[in-house]
């Protein structure tokens, strides 16, 4: 999955934009009586998403609060309320998760698709990176790296206020 994803393609790729935005896909709607298309609320999508956090807190970090702020650079008061369901779980905190938990891309491209964002690395620098950063098996710290190669580390020390 995402072969053609390497650092040398992030290098020399013409991105269509460095973020991704949400944007509702036919593959994230519910088909409701009659054939029409509804996309699922944002509290359906948070709720699955939150249950996937949990999943992974519990089985890739044995519950351990400490380990997953280390690993994941996500702090323990904001890794709470995304499980309590006090605070919604950013796409940019899922992709936190997603490279201290070396996930596989498919569990990847699962816990994006429940932000309501399809993984699309040969249009997103971001997605890119984290395709990259995963498939190569870098830890957070190398993720924050190649981010602030590409000029993101700017935008990571106003998302640390936010993760």
């Amino acid at each position: 999955m995402f072969e053609e994803i390497t650092k040398e393609f992030i290098r020399t790729h013409k991105f269509v934009a460095t973020f991704p935005t949400f944007t509702p896909t036919s593959q994230s709607f519910k088909l409701l009586p009659g054939g029409k298309n509804l996309p699922p609320s944002p509290n359906e999508l948070q709720g699955e998403l939150r249950k996937k956090f949990s999943e992974i807190m519990a089985t890739t970090f044995n519950s351990d609060y400490i380990k997953v702020e280390s690993k994941c650079c996500i702090s323990q008061a904001s890794m709470r309320k995304y499980l309590n369901g006090s605070r919604d779980i950013p796409m940019f905190a899922v992709a936190r998760l997603c490279v201290g938990a070396h996930l596989p891309l498919e569990k990847v491209c699962e816990l994006f698709k429940l932000c309501g964002h399809i993984l699309s690395p040969k249009d997103f620098l971001l997605d890119a990176i984290v395709c990259d950063t995963i498939k190569c098996g870098e830890n957070i710290e190398d993720f924050y790296e190649t981010t602030k190669q590409y000029g993101l580390d700017s935008f990571w020390k106003k998302l640390d206020k936010l993760v």
